[in-house]
């Protein structure tokens, strides 16, 4: 399998200047041997960077990081500086990254099915802010006439409650949307739908958290409920040189794996190695794999 790596230039992804990768350079090597207590000083330098360690692993540190704006808690120049440098690690950078190419590849497969199919059944798992389905509806011209279900799945009600005050700001999204939000996980939703009920299912996050046995159940769980010849759409974090920082002083730990190995959990589910495809954003952090049923 090939690996894509994505520098679509319509999606202004985020990479590193000059400055900042001669910065890292010296960086990152000290962040990995920082001592656990240094955690409470890095939650001093900024409010958003207390948040995100605080609420680490949930959809409310992700939307901190999504909307990379300091100007929350002023504009000072030690909160400038604060915020520069800890939202603009590798890791702050390409989890926006890889929103942005959710984003893309959820527009373009509901514009796909839209041109066969007169209803169309989105779901997302582990759904948290939604974020990336929301803006994937707004940017595409939907016929009146078309009618879409989208359904999100969360454990956590916050997260649900989160999405469903998102989407209620968007007159955008109009009468021939509707909308579910179901509280449960990936597994007991699942289990409950029928044969070829979804024509996309977008899950991403969820699997840098599942071991492989795990994740090859829910790959199979999903394969069952999409309908032939939709659209399924996930990722996971890839290794970097971040990544004992992350675990030991922001305590985000995850399960790492390539865009390779990903691709070869989807074969072993027995999705067809002709319809995967493979990406990463430019940081090579994020895998996104794009699968057709």
């Amino acid at each position: 399998m090939d690996v894509i790596i994505d520098l679509d230039d319509d999606l202004k992804y985020e990479t590193n200047s000059i400055w900042r990768i001669v910065f890292n350079f010296f960086f990152i090597p000290i962040l990995n041997i920082l001592p656990r207590s240094s955690n409470t000083l890095i939650r001093r330098s900024h409010k958003s960077v207390n948040e995100v360690i605080t609420q680490a692993t949930t959809h409310k540190a992700l939307e901190i990081l999504y909307q990379n704006d300091y100007k929350r808690y002023g504009d000072s120049l030690l909160e400038r500086l604060s915020h520069r440098i800890w939202f603009g690690t590798n890791n702050s950078k390409a989890v926006r990254n890889r929103l942005r190419l959710v984003k893309r590849e959820l527009a373009e497969s509901i514009f796909f099915i839209s041109r066969v199919q007169k209803d169309i059944s989105i779901l997302s798992i582990a759904s948290g802010s939604a974020r990336a389905v929301i803006e994937a509806l707004l940017e595409i011209e939907i016929p009146p006439e078309k009618r879409i279900t989208i359904t999100f799945v969360d454990k956590d009600s916050s997260a649900l409650e989160y999405s469903r005050k998102i989407v209620k700001t968007h007159n955008k999204l109009g009468s021939n949307f509707n909308f579910a939000w179901v509280e449960g996980t990936a597994s007991s939703f699942l289990e409950k739908c029928t044969v070829n009920q979804f024509s996309i299912i977008e899950m991403v996050g969820l699997l840098d958290y599942f071991d492989e046995q795990r994740v090859l159940n829910i790959f199979s769980e999903i394969k069952r409920v999409l309908i032939d010849g939709g659209f399924f759409i996930t990722a996971n974090v890839n290794d970097n040189s971040e990544r004992r920082f992350l675990t030991r002083i922001v305590g985000w730990d995850m399960v790492y794996r390539s865009a390779i190995e990903l691709g070869e959990l989807l074969l072993k589910a027995g999705f067809s190695n002709d319809k995967i495809k493979l990406y990463y954003e430019p940081l090579n952090i994020h895998g996104v794999s794009v699968v057709r049923k």
